[in-house]
């Protein structure tokens, strides 16, 4: 595994006080909500960048890859839900 990378984003003034209001509230900072997001939206990101390797440059394939890859991915994160929902049981 590489080693976890630092992104620095710049913040305007609205988002600023959005992230101040939001820790207020949950305890959260900007930083911990923007990681949390990123982890939680990585499975569309890859499902992206698998459908722009297979697809190459025609758009509308890549569209049509992409479409597929995210109803797996939600297939399978249902099942592994149910799965679990089951040893539970």
């Amino acid at each position: 595994m590489s080693n976890p990378s630092t992104v620095e984003i710049r913040l305007s003034e609205d988002a600023q006080a959005l992230f101040s209001a939001y820790q207020g509230y949950t305890g959260a900072t900007a930083a911990e909500y923007i990681e949390a997001l990123v982890s939680k939206t990585l499975p569309t990101l890859k499902a992206l960048v698998e459908a722009l390797e297979e697809a190459g440059q025609d758009g509308d394939v890549v569209m049509e890859l992409f479409g597929r890859k995210m109803a797996e991915n939600v297939l399978q994160q249902k099942d592994a839900i149910q799965a679990t929902a089951a040893s539970n049981g």
